[in-house]
């Protein structure tokens, strides 16, 4: 019976030791180790001893068994143990991490070609490739426009947008564009071979008609009509010398020798001023402009150095018809000079040469 009766409370020990330590472990799980030991110490010594005793008298307000003596001191001291800690934890200043001068940011003063106008150029490739024909030219306009744009970006620029133009029917301002593009990059064989592509593809065009300026046989209206009547002549040989497209040497020289009798035309009807002035001047630009390009795509240095001397003669005749009297009449002939300066200014910046 004595067995018995000590085995059961043994069984009903270990039972509140179990209730200890699951409390102490929800109240501290740091301290469980230690509450396991205190445990184990209670089992083998204390609680054997305390199950053959009688019960002992406490203060007034009940009484307690061995057992529960040590279910009241293993609560008090957990409980003590995890009011300290937790006293200590909040008596503990908190330090946020900081960064000091002497943490460098990895990131500063570094740039790539990110940082520049290649994501621009990127993005009018992929709108000129889904089609959106409008925004691609805006974009590689932006990126020609940018005063430090690198060399073969610029080029290839210049390029997609002179077979842009060519597609619109816009062949001189692709001529233009190509010649730009070729004085940016003179030994890159993809600007080579896309210049040439360009060129093919305007003069399968050549028999549209496409001149720079008012088409010819536009009349001036409020003239002398001795004076207009030259002007039609003078016009006449303007289609003649467009219609000559160059394949030989002889070509060449026989559209310069046509070039410079049409010139000849224009200038002595620019010497009656006004409108007559405007329309002539700008008229031989165009004719020195058409025949700059043709020459500057050869690859003879003679036939490159004229094709400059060609072009800076341009930009002073579209400068001298801009400069005549601001007339009504005389407006979409400014336009056009403006707009024809200005390619030729930038096709001689390309090619390293001021006008």
């Amino acid at each position: 019976m004595f067995l018995g009766m000590r085995s059961d409370t043994g069984i009903a020990d270990r039972e509140r030791d179990e209730i200890v330590t699951t409390f102490c472990e929800t109240v501290t799980p740091r301290h469980t180790k230690r509450i396991r030991r205190t445990r184990v110490v209670d089992t083998n010594d204390v609680g054997e001893a305390m199950a053959s005793a009688s019960e002992r008298k406490l203060p007034p307000g009940g009484n307690c068994s061995g057992a529960g003596a040590t279910l009241v001191l293993l609560i008090a001291t957990c409980l003590g143990t995890a009011c300290n800690d937790d006293a200590r934890r909040s008596e503990a200043p908190i330090e946020s991490p900081t960064h000091g001068p002497e943490v460098a940011d990895p990131a500063t003063n570094i740039t790539t070609e990110l940082d520049g106008l290649a994501p621009e150029f990127g993005d009018a490739i992929v709108a000129e490739l889904s089609g959106d024909d409008s925004s691609a030219r805006t974009a590689f306009e932006k990126v020609l426009a940018a005063p430090d744009v690198p060399a073969p970006i610029a080029a290839r620029s210049a390029l997609h947008l002179a077979q842009l133009e060519a597609r619109a029917n816009k062949s001189r301002r692709a001529l233009d564009l190509v010649a730009r593009a070729a004085a940016l990059a003179p030994g890159d064989p993809a600007i080579t071979e896309g210049v040439a592509q360009v060129q093919a593809d305007v003069v399968a065009a050549s028999g549209t008609g496409d001149l720079r300026g008012p088409k010819p046989g536009t009349t001036l209206p409020g003239v002398d009509a001795k004076v207009a009547d030259a002007f039609a002549v003078a016009e006449r040989s303007l289609a003649r010398v467009h219609a000559i497209q160059p394949r030989q040497r002889l070509e060449v020289w026989a559209k310069e020798d046509a070039t410079e009798d049409a010139v000849a035309k224009y200038r002595a009807i620019a010497e009656h001023g006004g409108l007559a002035q405007i329309a002539a001047d700008y008229r031989i630009g165009s004719l020195y402009h058409d025949l700059a390009l043709g020459l500057l795509f050869e690859r003879v240095a003679e036939l490159r150095g004229r094709a400059l001397a060609y072009l800076k003669s341009a930009a002073a005749s579209y400068r001298a018809s801009l400069a005549g009297p601001q007339l009504a009449e005389a407006e979409l002939w400014r336009l056009a000079a403006e707009t024809d300066l200005r390619n030729a200014r930038d096709v001689l910046a390309a090619a390293g040469a001021g006008d």
